[in-house]
């Protein structure tokens, strides 16, 4: 598909969940640069007032709202205001998730509610209610910020996977059935990026693993997604090779999943050793 112009994003309504840190904050920044016009949704209305200044410096239309995903009416309320105020976005960013460096055996039952409910219904809520007004409009573009965890059974973190695993059956299902109406789904699989997100301290408690050096910097993945919006394509891997990883796994059988499987199972002994569990 033809790649839209480097002037695309100029005058567009974007909005980001989880638009106050991490990837959603650097996506800010680039479109903030590109002169779109920027929404930032977040949970805590101290980062929405920061991040709100901090990319305003430049003279740029950027706006914020306290959202919590993960409860819908909260989500009810940020929506309306976002339509009152500003109208329908032209583009929605579903970033906002977090992660809890455990398995399922030894979550909390409250975390497994919470971890479901902003990482894969949180973004089923926000598009929700965005929807209508692209349909109506002909236009749109959704995008989904997943993750690699999205296509393969990556794990500590199964529930943070599962979620993934979600949100990229989700939108593969949503791409047709929205083609109709003009309105473009995109899902993005990155590798791991340091953030904040990282700073849960069951992150920092973690045993060390050689692969976790493995990150991918801030620019490449922000580069990658704006240019997969402008390609209108359906999934990106960043970086790309990831999409072989996946391909690999599914086609080639036990050939790859054996040797990926005792890598997981690896890092679960790990996990349970450390904390001295059986």
């Amino acid at each position: 598909m033809p790649r839209r112009n480097d002037e695309y994003f100029s005058a567009k309504l974007v909005v980001i969940t989880g638009g106050t840190s991490g990837i959603g904050f650097a996506l800010a920044e680039e479109l903030t640069q590109r002169k779109a016009r920027v929404v930032v949704l977040a949970d805590q209305a101290e980062s929405v007032s920061t991040a709100v200044q901090r990319l305003a410096r430049n003279g740029c239309s950027v706006h914020g709202y306290v959202c919590d995903i993960g409860l819908p009416a909260s989500v009810g309320e940020a929506c309306a205001r976002v339509l009152t105020e500003h109208g329908v976005p032209d583009i929605l960013i579903n970033n906002a998730g977090f992660a809890i460096y455990r398995t399922f055996e030894q979550e909390e039952p409250e975390n497994v509610e919470r971890l479901m409910s902003v990482n894969y219904a949180g973004a089923v809520r926000v598009t929700k209610g965005f929807l209508d007004g692209m349909v109506k409009r002909r236009s749109g573009h959704i995008v989904n910020i997943a993750s690699i965890a999205g296509m393969l059974p990556m794990t500590p973190c199964a529930l943070y996977a599962a979620s993934k695993h979600g949100m990229v059956g989700w939108s593969k299902c949503i791409a047709p059935e929205l083609a109709r109406f003009g309105i473009d789904v995109t899902v993005i699989c990155p590798g791991r990026v340091k953030t904040s997100f990282h700073e849960h301290e069951t992150y920092r408690r973690r045993p060390y693993r050689k692969e976790t050096e493995l990150t991918i910097p801030m620019k490449t993945v922000t580069g990658a997604t704006l240019d997969a919006i402008q390609r209108r394509q359906a999934i990106r891997y960043v970086p790309r090779y990831y999409g072989l990883l996946a391909w690999a796994y599914h086609a080639l059988g036990p050939l790859v999943q054996r040797p990926f499987d005792t890598l997981m199972r690896s890092r679960i002994e790990d996990m349970y050793g450390n904390s001295g569990s059986q």
